[in-house]
């Protein structure tokens, strides 16, 4: 079952791992996956090996990354202090979708006190979800990342 925390950015605790981006499928709303279905099915559209997508799962978890979804996306996210956090996407939903649940789990850490997110990777698929949510993706004023979108 999904984890319910209080409001607040402390709230959400999370960690680090920066790797993901969308993995659009064709997956059935009306498919019940699990949050690990929707994860291996990411790993092997972007053909990464079980071994070493066991091994970024298991850093991911050791250092704290929290997870949210929405149908069949899933976002990863670290807190950087005080009010903006790094993302990452990986989804098998439609791309329209994938746009939907963007949405929805941007405004989720909105509601948590984040103003603006970060990410590693350019994509246009994720650009376009940012797009979507309302916000305007941008070059990052933090040289560690590529992109930055105020939320």
């Amino acid at each position: 079952m999904y984890q319910q925390t209080s409001p607040g950015i402390t709230g959400l605790n999370a960690g680090n791992m920066g790797f993901m981006r969308p993995a659009m499928g064709d997956a059935s709303k009306s498919e019940e996956l699990r949050e690990i279905d929707i994860i291996n099915a990411y790993f092997k559209q972007a053909n990464i090996p079980p071994q070493q997508s066991l091994k970024i799962l298991q850093a991911a978890v050791q250092s704290g990354v929290k997870f949210r979804r929405s149908g069949n996306t899933m976002m990863g996210f670290k807190i950087l202090p005080p009010l903006s956090a790094q993302i990452y996407f990986f989804s098998i939903d439609s791309p329209e979708d994938f746009a939907a649940a963007a949405t929805e789990l941007l405004a989720l850490l909105k509601q948590y006190g984040v103003e603006s997110v970060y990410l590693n990777k350019i994509d246009p698929a994720v650009t376009q979800a940012l797009q979507s949510a309302g916000t305007n993706p941008q070059q990052s004023d933090n040289p560690e990342y590529k992109i930055m979108a105020a939320i």
